[in-house]
């Protein structure tokens, strides 16, 4: 039976059709044949059916896929020209379903096709009989596949035609290469390297290591959302919906025209369309089952290798070629090292040795890949950074190496690098994290940095300590002979000639020595120079300058015959080597830097900029900020997020205003805070009891009395400025620390832990800090929260009384009222469920009283030293009592004193309080209660007015005194003079007699 069909008259429907191209493994690209075109010679018989193996794929096309039109597919043969033959199935003028197509050149194909396009199962075959079996999407290979060739066999996942993901390449003798391809290389092994630098190695930063790794899924990628509603949108133009609607982006059946996709552009349906019929019988791709997949390394190439693999998951090539295995790096059930995989570890071990020309070799004649990593990610470029081999480091990247690569940890080389450079022992101790929970595994240094040495040791195990490292200008250096030598075919140009141009490799990686660039490859990190060596450098940098070392140092290096002290001269050696790979490890990552590699793709343990400020490393912080670094870069939520600003603030010595100063040059948020707000601030706090004073519910100041506080209060966490206010180390450098915050607009008025930047400059005993932050507009009457007060309370609170002397003490407290503190502003004071308000007096009392021993035990009892704190918490007192006295008749005589005075004797007067429970009061007397101003009560001579039983002096009732010590106390010091005129100012009804006078119950004797 046959069937008949007449196609489109080509002179009337151009059409262009896809090129049935394709590339083979090292062979050549057919020419561009198979453009269905009007030229059909006849119809024949139908095709036989399809393998049985390949029938899953097949199917009824579904009215979806073809714009809803129902087209029935037709059987026959199609010719050109050119000698390509076509036979199979059509639909819609196009290659649809099963056929076999064929080229003049002798490539053929069979199996699906959709849409003019090789698409589904299928093989090809190419002349000298290799041939690939797998899938195909858009005439390309990608999916799962075999290909065979003459020597050897691969399986594996495919993309774009090229190998990308697990795979497992088979050759004659039975060995194999297993790992993750890229192109014709392996790019991931299944094995790891012995000694490779791991994250893990380091406990003392297991506390930073937070990162949760992101899941694999391909849910979102076929997603095209504007994010905000057309209607809410104010910048949705018109020509923006073609990027949402599939519809607008191609005309109406554009098929019918051309549907060659290397100029159409893909839109999200038709992919759709493409996906269904690849996993006709599959979960959908983007549909996420089963046990959820993990993404082992966030390169941004090897992100996209698991999601390919991720993609084809379920197909039944997944499974039965175990590759599993591969993607999660276990090599147990394949054969013996195939050749290239045999290579690409030698390769890693190599770059660890420093054997450039056998690198060289290799990369020459295209053996093995630059990027080729171990099972953990550790790359070949990661392996000669580690160990300093700058001349590897240039030769890979100059060969496509990637420089910002990371392992499966994440740890890129420039993170290694810094993570050895900079040991936790050279950090510098600042009070910045104190708020930061220690690891669980505290770190001691000597455990560091053996650490750090038996790292080193297993990474250049195979490397022989050359003897001696030249001085620059020196004689060459002998070849290692632990160096293995290659054949003469692969050695490089090097070997031949002087050895002298190695040196030039650190020119684009400049060290701040520059004598660094003529040192030696392979002494660069020996195993010799151990942490007995930095330890001893750092102990002679702090006796002798930095000069004198090296120049000594370099000295001894240079012996051939130990000195007199075989000791000595054994730490000076190795002291010597310890500089010279501390100056060739800033090499490596200046020259990294300058390569290419970001700073800011380093997070893990943490972004390396936190390294060179934890450090006080200047320099170092000026080459991350050169290079790009971020510097809105935090700690992890648990560790308090703190920002390279918030510990620069904190650095003891000139280094941190330094960095300080570099960092504001590029912080974007001057005010940005720690995540500590749950903190408490526990410098110099006393565990005291309840104070013994009374709190009875007092009203405090009427508010006539005091001004009203414009700060509201915003509490959070640190800001640096909180920081640098709360350093005890160097005053005069915190000081020029939050000089450097305040011109760079930093906020003095925010609050941490109840306290202002200006309340921890006074509890931290920094009066150049408390003069700068006055000087710049802090707010000395801002309400600090959590029973603190005010700014003048925290000046008088005893548990910050150690931090300065008693006349300092009271120079702080007349420099804040001289910059507007008013002393009359209402503290509230709580003790249980028991509140009062009152003023800083009653605050300077009230903590007074929680040292019951001093309070309340007789004087000549107390010790030596403590008579010495109760004089000078009793001058305090006395003193802060004189200044409120000041300030309120500061206040009153702005009023009218007889208005004033009478309101006070009305309100005190005894004979006045008895006739109110009569019922004839004169109409003079309701006038005077009409017209009452009302006044603050406090005790005229100690200024308290909270926990005391007030009595007014019963001649004049103008003032009122807590005790029998206060009234003859405030008679001699000042009353005596003033209470006559005060009685002469008017006169009321009731204002004669003693009846009335209440007994005083203030008990301290001050």
């Amino acid at each position: 039976m046959e069937y008949r069909y007449s196609l489109v008259p080509h002179d009337e429907v151009p059409k262009v059709g896809n090129s049935e191209n394709q590339v083979e493994e090292g062979g050549s690209v057919p020419a561009a044949a198979g453009t269905l075109e009007s030229s059909m010679l006849g119809a024949k018989r139908l095709l036989p059916e399809a393998p049985e193996e390949e029938e899953e794929a097949e199917g009824p096309l579904r009215e979806q896929d073809l714009k809803g039109a129902y087209t029935q597919l037709v059987r026959g043969m199609q010719e050109w020209q050119d000698g390509c033959v076509y036979q199979g199935e059509f639909g819609l003028d196009m290659k649809l379903g099963y056929g076999e197509f064929s080229w003049p050149t002798g490539e053929s194909y069979h199996g699906q096709f959709y849409r003019d396009h090789r698409h589904g199962l299928g093989t090809y075959m190419w002349p000298d009989g290799s041939s690939f079996t797998g899938m195909f999407y858009l005439s390309a290979r990608e999916g799962y596949g075999t290909m065979y060739l003459k020597e050897r066999l691969f399986q594996g996942l495919y993309k774009a035609d090229e190998r990308f993901g697990p795979g497992v390449e088979t050759y004659r003798d039975g060995s194999q290469d297993v790992g993750l391809w890229f192109r014709d290389h392996l790019l991931k092994l299944c094995v790891e390297i012995p000694g490779s630098l791991s994250v893990h190695s380091y406990p003392e930063f297991s506390g930073f290591l937070t990162h949760t790794p992101a899941m694999v899924t391909l849910a979102d990628e076929e997603k095209m959302d504007w994010g905000l509603e057309e209607g809410r949108d104010p910048f949705f133009y018109d020509y923006k919906r073609f990027l949402l609607n599939d519809d607008l982006t191609l005309p109406p059946e554009i098929y019918i025209y051309s549907t060659d996709n290397s100029h159409l552009p893909m839109t999200s349906s038709f992919r759709k369309d493409l996906d269904a019929r690849i996993f006709l019988n599959d979960i959908p791709p983007f549909v996420d089952d089963g046990e959820p997949w993990f993404i082992r390394n966030e390169t941004p190439l090897m992100v996209r290798i698991q999601k390919q693999a991720y993609k084809f998951r379920n197909k039944r090539s997944h499974s039965s070629w175990n590759m599993d295995a591969i993607l999660e790096g276990r090599r147990s059930g394949f054969a013996r090292r195939g050749p290239k995989e045999r290579l690409s570890k030698e390769m890693i071990q190599k770059a660890q040795e420093g054997n450039y020309d056998w690198i060289y070799g290799i990369l020459r004649d295209n053996l093995a890949s630059p990027d080729v990593a171990d099972a953990k990610g550790y790359t070949v470029l990661a392996a000669a950074a580690v160990q300093c081999h700058i001349d590897i480091v240039n030769l890979l990247l100059d060969n496509g190496a990637d420089v910002n690569k990371c392992a499966d940890d994440g740890l890129t080389p420039l993170s290694m690098c810094f993570l050895l450079h900079y040991p936790t022992a050279s950090f510098k101790p600042n009070i910045a994290e104190r708020t930061v929970p220690e690891p669980q595994e505290a770190s001691k240094p000597v455990t560091t940095t053996q650490r750090s040495l038996s790292i080193s040791e297993s990474l250049a195990e195979p490397v022989v300590l050359e003897e001696p490292v030249p001085a620059p200008g020196g004689p060459e250096r002998k070849q290692s002979s632990a160096r293995p030598s290659i054949e003469e075919g692969r050695r490089g140009p090097r070997e031949q000639g002087s050895m002298s141009g190695r040196s030039s490799a650190s020119d684009s990686g400049r060290s701040r020595d520059a004598a660094s660039g003529t040192l030696g490859r392979s002494s660069a990190c020996s195993n010799d120079s151990d942490f007995e060596s930095s330890r001893a450098v750092r102990h002679f940098r702090i006796d002798m300058p930095q000069e004198l070392l090296e120049c000594g140092a370099r000295g001894h290096s240079l012996l051939q015959t130990p000195g007199p002290g075989p000791a000595d001269q054994g730490i000076m050696r190795r002291m010597a080597l310890g500089m010279v790979q501390h100056r060739q490890r800033w090499a490596t990552i200046t020259l990294l830097l300058h390569r290419g590699a970001d700073p800011n793709l380093c997070r893990v343990p943490m972004q390396v900029l936190f390294f060179a400020v934890k450090a006080g490393d200047v320099d170092g912080v000026r080459l991350l900020l050169e290079n790009g670094a971020r510097t809105d870069i935090q700690f992890p939520a648990k560790l308090r997020a703190l920002t390279p600003l918030h510990i620069a603030a904190a650095l003891p010595g000139e280094e941190g205003v330094k960095i300080t100063e570099l960092l504001l040059h590029a912080v974007t948020d001057v005010d940005a805070r720690a995540a500590d707000q749950e903190d408490v601030y526990k410098q110099g706090k006393l565990d005291l009891l309840p104070s013994s004073l009374k709190l009875n519910s007092e009203a405090g100041p009427p508010s006539t009395y005091h001004s009203k506080c414009t700060s509201v209060p915003n509490e959070g966490g640190r800001t640096a400025l909180h920081v640098a206010c709360e350093r005890e180390d160097s005053q005069r450098c915190a000081r020029d620390v939050v000089r450097l915050l305040l011109a760079h607009r930093a906020n003095p008025n925010l609050l941490w832990s109840g306290h202002s930047p200006l309340s921890l400059s006074i509890a931290s005993g920094n009066d150049l800090i408390v003069k700068e932050l006055l000087s710049c507009g802090a707010d000395p009457n801002m309400l600090l929260t959590k029973g603190l007060g005010s700014a003048l309370c925290v000046a008088c609170d005893i548990a910050y009384e150690s931090r300065r002397s008693l006349e300092s003490k009271l120079a702080l407290i007349d420099r804040l009222i001289n910059y507007g503190a008013d002393i009359l502003n209402p503290v509230t004071l709580s003790q249980g469920d028991k509140m009062a308000v009152g003023t800083a007096v009653d605050y300077g009392y009230f903590r007074f009283y929680q040292d019951r021993k001093i309070a309340h035990c007789p004087f000549h009892m107390l010790m030596p030293a403590e008579r010495e704190t109760f004089l000078a918490r009793k001058k305090l007192l006395e003193y802060m009592g004189l200044q409120l006295r000041q300030a309120v008749f500061a206040k009153e005589c702005q009023w009218d004193p007889k208005a004033l005075h009478l309101s006070k004797k009305a309100e005190l007067g005894p004979c006045l309080r008895l006739k109110r429970k009569g019922t004839g009061m004169p109409k003079a007397q309701d006038l005077l209660e009409q017209e009452q101003i009302p006044f603050f009560k406090f005790c005229y001579q100690c200024g308290r007015s909270i926990g005391v039983r007030l009595a007014p002096c019963t001649r004049c009732y103008g003032i009122l005194t807590c005790s029998k010590y206060c009234k003859t106390k405030a008679w001699a010091d000042f009353h005596k003079k003033d209470c006559n005129g005060l009685m002469a100012i008017g006169s009321a009804p009731g204002s004669s007699g003693e009846a009335g006078r209440t007994p005083a119950l203030g008990h301290l004797e001050l």
